[in-house]
């Protein structure tokens, strides 16, 4: 600031002073009746230019200065407008994962009422596994909503897994991808049996084994539970397709890879088999 005073302290008081000049020669001018005399008007006429000069710089002050408010004005209601685009978009995120919430809930509630032999219950998957060598879930249901270790879970795509630890309000799911989940199943078309377990070489892909060197089973065939007395399970819940069926390294039976029928990456809500009429 000082050196600022420095560098310019002349043309400020050059400035100041013709100000106060011309600010008392207007004021005598507007409150003098008589003509000025010829020394005055020689001043006014020789300040006529400096006051013109002074109200044009006074006037684009006063434009600058109305443009600065109305930046700052533009500005705020560009900060309100933003916050507004904000809010709707959350707004139309939460509409958005409502409605898709809605629509499984809606084809979860279409299998339950197209399969009235079963008694399912919905449940709500709340976390997944952090273990990378297992692959569970924990799901919003317990004992005390009549989930016992060994209930199925299933949903409208297919087989899921099973309970293997429960709580009061909430419970352990063992997927059927997961080495501890190994069930019986069976070729929907030829009926042919056999083990379905989660596939050590290929994760998130099962294998079927134990099939006879003749077993009538081949790549896009359906594979579907066989049933079992552990498991409230009845037969026919699809688990998976057949992609590729190669002879055992002995050449003694036939071992086929299935890729299952539901996309454990995007489960989020499932269907508890408490009991059917098989069991």
């Amino acid at each position: 600031m000082l050196s600022f005073w420095r560098r310019n302290r002349g043309f400020i008081v050059f400035s100041l002073i013709l100000v106060v000049l011309i600010g008392l020669a207007s004021h005598k001018a507007s409150q003098q009746q008589a003509p000025p005399s010829p020394l005055e008007e020689l001043i006014l006429r020789g300040l006529a230019p400096f006051s013109r000069a002074s109200s044009l710089v006074v006037q684009r002050i006063n434009t600058f200065l109305n443009d600065v408010k109305g930046l700052l004005s533009l500005r705020a209601r560009n900060y309100e407008l933003e916050a507004e685009l904000a809010a709707l978009r959350l707004r139309m995120n939460l509409l958005v994962e409502a409605e898709r919430e809605n629509q499984r809930l809606r084809q979860l509630l279409k299998y339950q009422e197209a399969n009235p032999a079963l008694d399912l219950k919905l449940a709500k998957i709340i976390s997944i596994g952090q273990n990378p060598w297992q692959q569970d879930v924990i799901i919003d249901q317990g004992s005390q909503h009549g989930v016992k270790v060994n209930t199925a879970v299933i949903t409208h795509q297919g087989f899921v897994g099973r309970v293997y630890e429960v709580h009061p309000t909430t419970a352990k799911v063992v997927l059927v991808i997961d080495a501890r989940g190994p069930i019986a199943a069976q070729v929907q078309e030829t009926r042919v049996r056999g083990t379905l377990e989660a596939d050590p070489n290929n994760p998130g892909m099962l294998r079927m084994i134990r099939l006879a060197r003749e077993a009538a089973i081949r790549p896009g065939d359906a594979i579907v539970t066989a049933g079992t007395g552990a498991l409230n399970l009845p037969k026919g819940i699809l688990v998976g397709y057949v992609e590729a069926v190669t002879p055992t390294p002995d050449g003694l039976q036939l071992e086929a890879s299935v890729r299952p029928a539901v996309n454990f990456d995007s489960l989020e809500d499932v269907l508890l088999v408490l009991s059917s009429e098989e069991h």
